[in-house]
């Protein structure tokens, strides 16, 4: 009786943290600049999500119970605290972006340690910088460069289908902010009033759309994990690092006031460190709990 009381805490236990770990995923993808696979990564569940969906008719079952589970998780942190991300950047964008950033950085030598299963090479550093230099490089694409929200009727809703696809790219590939995708597509706008306004129909065919990407997707990165790990784990790092710049150039440096003195570097810069540390300190103690 004992056994199973402790089996059924465990279990427990494994399921708060899945929907934990996805709650923080789901809250972060809404700031610009912070991208979902890179909180995945960092809280050590992007090698099972991936595996899940990519070998999701090898278990139906287990990969559909993870999957409910995780989407829990995700949709709880979308629906609450995503507003409360956002209210708290639209008030104190130059302090929280700071705990983002140490967010993001305490998840740094949870994927460092996966790279020394080989030997760190000169290849090694140039996967990195290949890493860095495609997020860096996706960041500086203009918003609205790509305009997907024109039209109408069937042609509106094609062109619905082509936005999911890309932003599953968004969602499964670290280091690239969603939201960040969607104001390049012209997206971000018309998403936001779809959901304020519950276009169901709307949301419903960007959401097939995306899911269809996911499924599509998931499979060459696994390939390419199980393939080449440590060049793999060396560009992710890479792509890690270069949303660090992403989150400094969307929020950090738009926050800091035109001719700013003392008065305001001082005790802005003080509790920026303090959430830099928090955010560093609790990303890692979550990593503490990976599941790979």
């Amino acid at each position: 009786m004992c056994f199973y009381i402790e089996y059924i805490l465990v279990e427990m236990k494994s399921d708060l943290l899945i929907m934990l770990k996805a709650f923080i995923i789901g809250s972060s993808m809404s700031v610009p600049g912070v991208s979902g696979g890179t909180m995945a990564i960092v809280l050590g569940i992007y090698d099972k999500l991936i595996s899940s969906i990519s070998n999701f008719l090898k278990d139906i079952k287990g990969n559909t119970i993870f999957l409910i589970k995780f989407c829990i998780g995700a949709a709880a942190g979308i629906g609450s605290l995503a507003f409360l991300i956002k209210w708290l950047l639209d008030i104190f964008p130059f302090q929280i972006s700071f705990f983002f950033l140490g967010a993001v950085i305490g998840g740094i030598p949870e994927l460092f340690k996966k790279t020394k299963k080989s030997k760190l090479t000169i290849s090694s550093g140039i996967y990195f910088l290949l890493g860095f230099i495609i997020v860096i490089c996706i960041g500086i694409i203009p918003v609205n460069n790509a305009d997907m929200s024109f039209g109408s009727g069937l042609t509106h809703y094609l062109m619905l289908l082509l936005t999911g696809i890309i932003i599953a790219l968004a969602l499964v590939l670290p280091g690239i902010s969603t939201s960040h995708m969607l104001l390049v597509l012209g997206m971000y706008d018309s998403m936001l009033l779809a959901i304020t306004e519950f276009d169901l129909v709307y949301i419903g065919i960007l959401g097939v759309s995306t899911l269809i990407g996911v499924f599509i997707i998931t499979k060459p990165i696994e390939w390419v994990m199980i393939k080449w790990p440590h060049q793999t784990y060396c560009m992710i790092i890479g792509f890690v690092l270069g949303s660090t710049l992403e989150i400094f150039r969307e929020k950090i440096l738009p926050a800091i006031p035109a001719g700013a003195t003392y008065t305001w570097w001082i005790p802005s810069f003080m509790i920026a460190i303090v959430v830099f540390v928090l955010g560093y300190i609790s990303i890692q103690s979550l990593s503490k709990f990976s599941d790979d």
